[in-house]
């Protein structure tokens, strides 16, 4: 993250549930990477500007920067159509690569909009990416945006937070911090956690550190990488549970589409001769687009690319391709459609 004059921007989680209480700006930049808290801001907005009428399906619409037609969102923004009403236009930013922010033609466009907005439309540009360079979208800045680098990393606001989860129960400071030392600092784990403790815990109403120890205690964590080697594995319950695992994370359905696309390109290049001849460093990770754990991914692949051929590969990339269509649709279940896919996958 970049230094520049982002300290102008950032505000704890509490400080930006303030400021949009005092009232909701027409249009907003918010870097915001806890899925969980995106969730109820975009909850709260609606409360606020739309009212009990609000519906998702008819009053919010969510488009992501890598797939939809910049004129599309301005088209949506803009209220067009005979019957205006209010909405919640959420413009997803997808970090890509060879791409600083936002493209230039639809950062262009995106302003343009922003100076003269339809007042019946709150437009939220939603960075999700953790490490960003803030330079890139300096230009929102200067303009009718209310820009939120939003810190969730705040100890006592994660407290209160906990506190006010588990409404109706009985809990101490010192128990809310004994539980957070079993996960990371991260609003997205620590709500799993607590829908975890607060039905371990139904009959007693209370929280303690026993309780903790006994249920948050014994938490099994899966990562990205052990998900493409249950596939590979042709595991599908193991890839299933560890899906299960990940659904929490903010967006993680396209984000494991982009890592399986990344993966079955990397196999698919393995079959050249050239590649499989190359030492492993980082001209054969660039070569083949690794991610994260370089030295892990490359050992799955080696141990699996035998199994590979053209016609499966072929077959892979149609059900991911697939998939990603169908999870940019705004009234697609996504747990179902990855289910699918894994089971595709797991019967290559």
């Amino acid at each position: 993250m970049a230094k520049s004059n982002e300290k102008n921007y950032t505000v704890s989680y509490r400080e930006f549930r303030s400021i949009l209480k005092k009232g909701i700006p027409q249009n907003m930049l918010v870097f915001l990477s806890e899925k969980i808290l995106f969730d109820e801001t975009i909850d709260f907005i609606a409360d606020k500007f739309i009212g009990k009428e609000y519906d998702r399906k008819n009053n919010m619409r969510k488009f992501y920067s890598d797939d939809s037609d910049i004129r599309e969102v301005i088209n949506e923004c803009s209220n067009l159509s005979f019957f205006s009403s209010k909405k919640i236009v959420i413009y997803k930013i997808i970090k890509r690569t060879g791409v600083r922010g936002i493209v230039k033609e639809s950062k262009e466009t995106l302003l343009n909009y922003i100076a003269r907005p339809s007042p019946d439309t709150v437009l939220i540009l939603h960075n999700t990416d953790k490490e960003f360079t803030f330079s890139n979208f300096e230009e929102f800045t200067g303009s009718k945006t209310g820009v939120y680098i939003v810190d969730a990393s705040n100890e006592e606001d994660i407290i209160n937070w906990v506190k006010e989860k588990f409404g109706g129960y009985k809990i101490t400071d010192g128990t809310i911090k004994t539980m957070m030392q079993y996960m990371n600092l991260s609003y997205d784990e620590i709500y799993s956690e607590v829908e975890k403790l607060r039905t371990y815990c139904f009959q007693t109403k209370e929280i303690t550190d026993e309780a903790v120890k006994q249920c948050a205690g014994f938490t099994k964590e899966f990562d990205e990488i052990q998900f493409i080697e249950a596939l590979l594995k042709k595991d599908k319950e193991k890839a299933l549970k560890i899906y299960d695992n990940l659904t929490l994370r903010e967006d993680v359905d396209i984000y494991l589409i982009y890592l399986l696309s990344s993966a079955f390109i990397a196999l698919n290049k393995m079959q050249d001769p050239k590649i499989t001849q190359m030492q492993d460093g980082l001209a054969l990770y660039r070569e083949l687009r690794l991610w994260g754990d370089s030295q892990r991914l490359i050992g799955i692949y080696r141990k699996f690319q035998k199994e590979m051929n053209e016609l499966k590969i072929g077959n892979a990339f149609d059900y991911i391709y697939s998939a990603d269509k169908a999870l940019k649709s705004t009234s697609v279940d996504k747990k179902a459609v990855i289910s699918n896919l894994i089971n595709k996958l797991t019967s290559l």
